[in-house]
């Protein structure tokens, strides 16, 4: 499943309200930005004609990004308001690097589910941490 949150900024310039909303797609997002809020700012932003050369845009970064109705993994990491990036991304290459090694353990060991292995699954996760570094 998919995992996207809805990224939302609340400015008010000259005495008018901005009220930007996006629904963000975390992956593209992590595969374009790193997940960076900076590239949020700057798609909100965009997608409300508004670009960084104006007062309205400096006004606009002061303010914190509010999200909300998260889908997927990045339900998890959202609690009032605040998404947990960092948290998020750790989770996220943790079932990749899961997924991965319950592949191995399939192929090589006809293991339906390593979960029930909590052995194996440690020492395959410290074979394929090792040989990260």
């Amino acid at each position: 499943m998919k995992s996207h949150i809805t990224a939302s900024i609340e400015f008010y310039f000259k005495g008018e309200k901005f009220v930007f909303t996006s629904d963000v797609d975390i992956a593209d997002w992590f595969r374009n930005h790193q997940c960076d809020t900076e590239a949020l700012y700057d798609m909100l932003a965009a997608q409300n004609g508004l670009d960084r050369y104006r007062h309205e845009y400096d006004v606009m970064v002061m303010e914190p990004i509010q999200f909300s109705q998260a889908t997927g993994l990045a339900a998890e990491y959202l609690h009032d308001g605040e998404f947990d990036i960092d948290g998020f991304l750790s989770a996220r290459e943790e079932k990749a690097i899961t997924s991965l090694l319950q592949a191995i353990a399939k192929k090589h060991l006809d293991i339906e589910c390593l979960g029930k292995h909590p052995k194996l699954q440690a020492a395959l996760l410290a074979a394929y941490s090792a040989n990260k570094k």
